[in-house]
């Protein structure tokens, strides 16, 4: 066994740079016990979704068959660009703006002896927005459509190795999606210029998760996962631009079809710790580090966009409390770091990732409707005040940006 986990874990960890759309690890909470409690899952069970993609170890310790499905039915992104208001005045808008439905995630587990078999569906990445950038002045008008996504579907197995230890291992297939549209509208005097820019891209590639569970004893768990470099599969972009004004004068258009893409994020390693009371108090703390990486995401630098990883530490607790034999409260409290770099003041009309660092909540209610189902009512925020680049006037300039996303999450799960 040791010498199998030894090959295991030399042949992951000498592939490639693994995938994601962006930067900030936490925007959206994986699971349905999981996400109530902050995604703070590596050391516990009860979540075939979440285990999936927080430790697939634990997958083997639930003992039984399972699934369960967690659902953004009312996403809403609240995003600002230019000036950094208060993190209050979002909560006034709740009712107004985009409203987004999320699939976020499904899974399924079939236990039999000491294996388990999972399969799992997430959506562990998005990002929307369609609106103006800037409006502080008539002489400068830029919209920015645009939609960022990714769809992870795994397989999972586990083996208990002990009676109080399991060994897990998921592999998911990714495909990522980005379409944005930028109208820049500029006038000089007289003369007006008009920037046109579409840009789009998919990547496809296969992500591995590694985990580790044990029972230290009946109050205390701890949890090990670690995601390794990714197989990139296939990669490809499009990039258009036009620019004319008013006194006749255009510029040759680019237009470039079946570009070389890529898009590509640093390994995750993370501990966990479970510590369940005699009162069935539940208790979870986990603690995740990602490495550094950059590139461009199109093969042609002229037309890419640069993004830089850091490195970049992410904590998340959760809690969870039986109000009463039937009625669960989980709650959560988790940091969402932007692993980009600080813009600098002059970005020489370059692109850079998002420099957003945020934070969040959750919390959920399980409704315990007989012994074998569970309805989850609830929902999480995270946001964050920071830095992005955007092209306005005719340039890519750093301009302030603030996110603050409220979503409300549906979710169940059945024992079969």
């Amino acid at each position: 066994m040791k010498k199998a986990l030894f090959i295991l874990i030399f042949v992951l960890s000498n592939t490639s740079l693994s995938w994601a759309a962006f930067s900030n690890y936490n925007t959206i909470l994986i699971g349905d016990r999981a996400a109530g409690m902050g995604g703070a899952f590596t050391a516990l069970t009860g979540d075939p979704s979440g285990s999936s993609f927080y430790n697939p170890a634990a997958l083997a310790r639930s003992g039984q068959s399972t699934f369960s499905a967690a659902a953004n039915v009312y996403a809403k992104y609240d995003v600002k660009f230019g000036e950094p208001e208060s993190l209050l005045a979002a909560p006034l808008r709740i009712n107004r703006g985009r409203i987004s439905s999320i699939p976020a995630s499904s899974g399924t587990v079939y236990s039999f002896g000491n294996f388990a078999l999972g399969l799992s569906i997430i959506f562990p990445d998005f990002d929307i927005y369609n609106g103006d950038i800037v409006s502080t002045t008539n002489d400068t008008n830029s919209f920015l459509n645009l939609r960022d996504e990714s769809l992870w579907i795994g397989g999972s197995v586990a083996l208990n190795i002990s009676e109080k230890s399991a060994l897990g291992l998921t592999m998911y297939y990714t495909l990522r999606g980005l379409s944005r549209s930028v109208s820049d509208k500029s006038l000089n005097g007289s003369v007006t210029s008009i920037t046109t820019e579409d840009k789009s891209l998919s990547q496809n590639s296969l992500i591995y998760i590694l985990g580790y569970y044990t029972q230290l004893n009946p109050q205390w768990s701890f949890g090990f996962s670690h995601r390794f470099s990714s197989l990139p599969i296939d990669g490809t972009g499009t990039y258009f631009k036009t620019q004319i004004d008013t006194n006749g004068s255009t510029n040759a258009a680019v237009a470039e079809f079946n570009i070389p893409s890529s898009t590509r994020i640093p390994s995750k390693t993370t501990i966990g710790l479970g510590f369940k009371d005699v009162d069935r108090k539940t208790y979870s703390l986990d603690i995740s580090f990602y490495g550094t990486e950059s590139y461009y995401d199109l093969i042609d630098p002229s037309i890419s966009d640069f993004i830089q990883h850091r490195e970049t530490w992410n904590i998340n607790l959760g809690y969870e409390e039986y109000l009463r034999d039937w009625l669960a409260l989980r709650l959560g409290l988790f940091t969402n770091y932007s692993s980009q770099p600080r813009i600098p003041d002059n970005p020489n009309n370059q692109r850079y990732g998002d420099h957003i660092d945020m934070w969040g909540f959750s919390t959920n209610f399980a409704i315990y409707t007989s012994d074998k189902t569970t309805i989850t009512l609830g929902g999480f925020y995270t946001g964050g005040q920071g830095q992005s680049t955007q092209q306005t006037g005719q340039q890519v300039i750093r301009i302030e940006k603030s996110l603050q996303i409220f979503s409300f999450l549906v979710g169940t799960s059945f024992v079969f």
